[in-house]
């Protein structure tokens, strides 16, 4: 018998498993603050089956790893393969969705004609260098406000090292009804279509190589409780009506999507807010309104440990560079660290 098998036997019966990473507990660290925790979205896109239905894996995976360099996805080039691939199975199984399959076939346009048709059809959603911040995103100088997230920034060298062009062209043709993306397939032919990607690739043809993440910049707490699920949950909603925020009624995680009976009750998210810092947010930066009221998350895990999953309001505020919402939101960082303290001293 070769050495190899014998340590996995060896292994197996002292009761070790070698069990891959847990694609939940990595989301639930590196992604559930900008995608919610039910990939709801608000700061980040929405991870529905609607839309993961429209990605590739190897689209999900370069995500991850570049990132969106200047906008609000981190980089985290320091997530292995393999646990890269654990966070796509687990949205994959959660959301009952199946990877799309693309050819890899690059489109042949024309950037001068892809202009004209990107300035008539696009402009006021992806803004005219592709960023996303267009009339009606919130972050023009009018601050109208019409869309629930911020149109994709599809100029950016993380999207753009990511996308395939018949990824972007499916998009196109389709649309995504649920984010205000409408589908052009009855409006622009296939070579008008071609040369709209054609110009999308002329605003930032450069893939990026992100910087390293520091070990401590995750947009996550997880912090273990002491005590069993039930006084956790006690001890927070007790923490959080003496600090004198407002509390909402708590919501279970997978509410609306299992049936009633299948519900975990076991992990349930703690909704609260402060008005005073809420208004000031959101007259500094109004998509902050898409994740508001504050919220814990509480979960029992398999094991019986009790978690408190915690928004790191400074790794996030800072992703919008702006000094104000820093400060503000340096200010609530605070109140969490209080709150969850109390609950869990």
């Amino acid at each position: 018998m070769s050495k190899l098998p014998l340590i996995l036997l060896l292994l197996a019966l002292s009761g070790h498993v070698l069990a891959g990473p847990d694609g939940k507990a990595l989301y639930i660290e590196h992604c559930s603050a900008c995608h919610h925790t039910r990939g709801e979205g608000g700061i980040g896109l929405p991870l529905t089956k609607d839309t993961l239905s429209s990605m590739t894996d190897s689209y999900l995976r370069k995500s991850i790893y570049y990132g969106r360099p200047g906008r609000v996805m981190p980089a985290l080039p320091a997530l292995s393969d393999a646990q890269s691939k654990a966070i796509i199975k687990y949205l994959r199984e959660s959301t009952g969705s199946k990877p799309a399959v693309y050819s890899s076939h690059q489109v042949k346009g024309q950037p001068g004609a892809g202009k004209a048709l990107y300035e008539e059809h696009c402009v006021k959603c992806h803004a005219a260098d592709g960023t996303g911040q267009g009339a009606g995103t919130g972050v023009t100088l009018s601050r109208e406000r019409s869309f629930l997230v911020m149109p994709p920034a599809i100029s950016n060298a993380g999207f753009l090292a990511s996308a395939s062009d018949e990824m972007m062209k499916h998009v196109i043709l389709h649309g995504r009804v649920k984010q205000d993306m409408p589908a052009f397939a009855n409006k622009l032919s296939d070579q008008d279509i071609h040369d709209v990607i054609a110009y999308i690739r002329s605003l930032n043809i450069s893939a990026v190589t992100p910087p390293p993440l520091d070990s401590d910049e995750r947009p996550t707490h997880v912090i273990e409780s002491p005590y069993d699920f039930n006084t956790t949950v006690k001890n927070l909603q007790q923490a959080i009506e003496g600090a004198n925020f407002r509390i909402f009624p708590p919501r279970y995680l997978e509410q609306g999507l299992v049936d009633e009976f299948s519900v975990n009750k076991r992990q349930i998210g703690i909704r609260f807010c402060n008005f005073d810092k809420l208004y000031g947010m959101l007259k500094i930066e109004p998509r902050l309104g898409t994740v508001l009221p504050c919220r814990i998350t509480v979960m029992e895990l398999e094991d019986g440990k009790v978690i408190l999953v915690v928004p790191n309001l400074r790794v996030i505020a800072r992703l919008f560079n702006n000094d104000e919402l820093v400060e503000l939101w340096d200010e609530m960082e605070e109140s969490l660290t209080d709150l969850t303290d109390e609950a869990t001293l």
